[in-house]
C-alpha cells in the first residue's frame, strides 16, 4: 500500500522520547512470548524503571550497561514505535510498511558489512541515510534494474523488526493506539581473521567510477538522472576522466585482457557492440546548404521577373515561389551526443525533407510558362535545381552508409593493441594514457541503455571478487576493548505517494558494551544434576557413543586395563564395533582428578575457597 504521511520512529509512547530505540532483557528462553505478552498489556517500561541497566554494569567500564550473551541464557528485544508525521502523530499503518529492521554500529562510526554474503568486519561507514542494503540501494538510484532472484546479502548487517498494533491508556484517560516495532538482538557473529588483515579490497563500481558508470562524483543518496550528452565521452580522440577510469578498472581490476577469466565474457560480449564513431563531414553539408539558398533566391528572382512583365494569371505563382524561397531548409549538422545520432533514420531526415522541398520547387519551376522575360530567371532556377538534387542525393547516401561513420568496436580496439594496453595499464586512472592507436576525429557514445546495461555487469562482476577464506582463525564480532562501544539504529521503509520506496531512520539506543562469554561476572549460576550412586550401580548409563571401523576396533581391543596398560590380543573378529561412554561416570572421574590437582595446588595457592562452594540443598 501507498503511505500518504511520512513515517517517523521514535521512543515507545511507555519510554521517555530521549530513550530513543529501548533494549528489555529477559533471562529466559521464551523471552518473545513474554515480551508480546508485556506489549499487548502495556507492561513494559522506560529506561528509567528498568534496574538491569545499572546492575548489569562489571567489568573495567562501569559507565555503561554491558549486555551479555546467549551463552550466559540472557536475551534482548529491541523496541521502538512508529508514527506519521502529521499534525497529532497518529500511528502509522502498519500495512504500509514494507520492511522494518535495525543496526548494531560502533560509537566511532564502524559499520558491520557484509560482501555477497560474506562478512568483511568492522568498517568505516559515513553519515548518509542511506538503505543499509546495497542492491535496494542501487535501485533506488537507478543504477541499476529490479531483478527477480534476490542477490546474496551485502551492505551493512541488519536484523528484522515487526510491525504491532497495540491500544494503551493515555495520560488523558482515552484509549490511544500505538504502532509498535519489535525485534530479537542476536550477540553473535565472527569474522575471519585473514579476511581481516589480507583481504584483497573488492569495492563495488559504484564507488570507484563516475557517472554514468557510477556515483563516485554523486551525492551517495541522489537518484541519479540521464541527461542527453551524459554518454558522449571521447571528443575527437581525447577520452573524459570517466571513461578512462572505466578503462583502467577493467583493465586492471577485472583482468580483462586476460582471455582465461571466464567470468568476463559478458563483459566481452558488451563491449563488442559499443564502437568508435567519426562525425560526418560537415562541409558536405555546408555545401549541400549554399546549394539550396541559393535555389531559394533563384525563386525570389523568378518571381521578381514575373511580376515585372506579367502574363496571363500568374499571381498564383509568384506567391508560391515567395513561399519557397522564404521556406527553404536549412539541413543544420546535427547536434551529436547519443550513440542512437548515427541512426540512418536519424542521419537522413532532414536530407529526405529537403529533398520534398526542392522536389516542389522543381514541379512549381516547370509550371511556369516560357517568356522571354523571365527566360534567363528559369534557366538559373533549373540550373541551380540540378545542381542542388544532386549534391543532396550524394549526402543521402553518404549518410545513409553507417559505415562512413562506425569505425572499430570497444572490444576489437583492445583486442587489437592488446600487449601495448597491457603496457600502458597502471593504478593511477587519471594520468593512465589508455587510448593509442585512437584516430584524432575517433567519438565514443554510451546511450542510456548501454550504460545500464554496463552497470549491470559491474555489478555482477565485482561481487564476483569476494573471497571466502575457510580455514582461517575466526574474531568474535563484540569485543571488550576501550573503543568496542555499540549503538542499535532503527530504520523503517515504506512506499511514497509516487509508488517509489522510501526509508527513514529512528533514534539511536543507549549506548551499550558487549560481556566477553566467559566473564565472571557476566555468567549467571548453573546447577548440574548430579548422579545418585543407586542409578551408577544400576547398569551402563547411555551417554557419546561412536562406530568403530573394524581396523580400529582391532586396536582399541587390544588395549588392557591393568595399570600401565598392557597390550592383549584383539579377537575384534572383523566386525564394526559400537562403543559407548558413560557422561554420569565420566563426569564423577573429572570431579575426582579435579580435586586431586586442586588439592595439590591449594598447598601453595590456597585457591580451594575461590574454586568450590558448597551449599546445604534446602528440603
Amino acid at each position: 500500500m501507498v503511505a500518504q504521511h511520512k513515517p517517523v520512529l521514535r521512543a515507545p509512547y511507555y519510554a521517555d522520547q530521549e530513550d530513543g530505540t529501548m533494549i528489555h532483557r529477559y533471562l529466559d528462553e521464551d523471552f518473545v512470548s513474554r515480551h508480546l505478552q508485556a506489549m499487548q498489556q502495556g507492561s513494559l517500561q522506560g529506561n528509567r524503571a528498568q534496574k538491569w541497566r545499572f546492575e548489569d554494569r562489571f567489568a573495567d567500564d562501569k559507565t555503561l550497561p554491558w549486555l551479555r550473551l546467549p551463552v550466559h541464557r540472557t536475551f534482548y528485544m529491541v523496541s521502538c514505535e512508529v508514527v506519521c508525521d502529521t499534525f497529532g502523530t497518529p500511528p502509522f499503518n502498519p500495512q504500509n510498511i514494507t520492511s522494518a529492521g535495525f543496526v548494531v554500529r560502533r560509537r566511532d562510526g564502524n559499520r558491520w558489512l557484509q560482501l555477497n554474503g560474506v562478512a568483511q568486519g568492522w568498517q568505516a561507514g559515513g553519515q548518509n541515510q542511506d538503505d543499509p542494503d546495497y542492491v535496494r540501494q542501487l535501485r533506488r538510484q537507478k543504477l541499476i534494474r529490479p531483478r527477480l532472484s534476490a542477490s546474496p546479502a551485502s551492505g551493512e548487517e541488519t536484523y528484522p523488526l515487526h510491525a504491532q498494533l497495540v491500544s494503551a491508556n493515555a495520560a488523558e484517560g482515552r484509549q490511544r493506539k500505538h504502532t509498535l516495532l519489535y525485534g530479537f538482538l542476536p550477540l553473535s557473529g565472527s569474522v575471519q581473521n585473514e579476511l581481516l588483515e589480507n583481504r584483497a579490497r573488492a569495492d563495488y563500481f559504484v564507488d570507484t567510477l563516475p557517472w554514468p558508470f557510477g556515483r563516485q562524483d554523486q551525492q551517495s543518496s541522489e537518484v541519479l538522472v540521464w541527461r542527453r550528452g551524459d554518454g558522449y565521452l571521447m571528443h575527437n580522440g581525447v577520452a573524459e576522466p570517466a571513461l578512462v577510469k572505466l578503462i583502467n578498472q577493467l583493465l586492471s581490476r577485472y583482468q580483462l585482457l586476460d582471455n582465461s577469466v571466464a567470468a568476463n565474457k559478458a563483459l566481452y560480449d558488451f563491449l563488442s557492440g559499443v564502437y568508435f564513431y567519426r562525425l560526418p563531414d560537415s562541409s558536405r553539408y555546408l555545401q549541400t546548404r549554399q546549394q539550396l539558398a541559393q535555389v531559394a533566391q533563384r525563386c525570389g528572382g523568378l518571381a521578381d521577373a514575373l511580376a515585372l512583365f506579367p502574363v496571363g494569371n500568374v499571381n498564383q505563382t509568384i506567391t508560391a515561389l515567395k513561399a519557397k524561397q522564404t521556406s527553404v531548409p536549412g539541413l543544420a549538422y546535427p547536434d551529436f551526443a547519443e550513440a542512437d545520432d548515427f541512426a540512418a533514420a536519424r542521419l537522413t531526415a532532414d536530407t529526405s525533407q529537403a529533398l520534398q522541398w526542392l522536389a516542389g520547387v522543381s514541379a512549381l519551376a516547370k509550371s511556369v510558362n516560357s517568356s522571354p522575360a523571365a527566360h534567363a530567371a528559369l534557366s538559373a532556377l533549373l540550373s541551380g535545381i540540378n545542381s542542388a538534387d544532386a549534391s543532396l542525393h550524394a549526402l543521402q547516401r553518404y549518410l545513409s552508409d553507417i559505415g562512413n561513420f562506425k569505425l572499430q568496436s570497444l572490444q576489437s580496439y583492445f583486442n587489437a593493441n592488446k600487449a601495448q594496453l597491457l603496457a600502458k595499464a597502471s593504478s593511477d586512472e587519471d594520468v593512465a594514457d589508455l587510448f593509442i592507436n585512437v584516430t584524432a576525429d575517433s567519438q565514443l557514445f554510451f546511450s542510456e541503455a548501454q550504460a545500464m546495461a554496463l552497470r549491470e555487469l559491474l555489478f555482477e562482476r565485482s561481487t564476483a571478487l569476494t573471497k571466502n577464506y575457510v580455514d582461517s582463525l575466526q574474531i568474535p564480532r563484540y569485543q571488550q576493548n576501550s573503543a568496542d562501544i555499540y549503538y542499535i539504529k532503527p530504520f523503517v521503509r515504506y512506499l511514497d505517494q509516487r509508488g517509489c520506496e522510501q526509508i527513514v531512520w529512528g533514534g539511536n539506543s543507549e549506548p551499550f558494551r558487549v560481556a566477553a562469554p566467559f566473564d565472571p561476572e557476566a555468567s549467571r549460576p548453573q546447577a548440574i544434576q548430579m548422579p545418585k550412586l543407586s542409578d551408577l550401580k544400576r547398569g551402563l548409563a547411555k551417554g557419546a557413543t561412536f562406530v568403530a571401523p573394524k581396523d580400529l576396533a582391532a586396536q582399541l581391543k587390544k588395549i588392557g586395563m591393568e595399570m600401565p596398560p598392557s597390550e592383549k590380543s584383539g579377537n575384534s573378529f572383523g566386525l564394526e564395533w559400537i562403543i559407548s561412554f558413560s557422561l554420569p561416570v565420566i563426569t564423577i572421574c573429572a570431579m575426582l582428578l579435579l580435586m586431586i590437582v586442586l588439592n595439590l595446588l591449594n598447598l601453595f595457592f590456597q585457591w580451594l575457597p575461590y574454586a568450590i562452594t558448597l551449599i546445604p540443598k534446602p528440603k
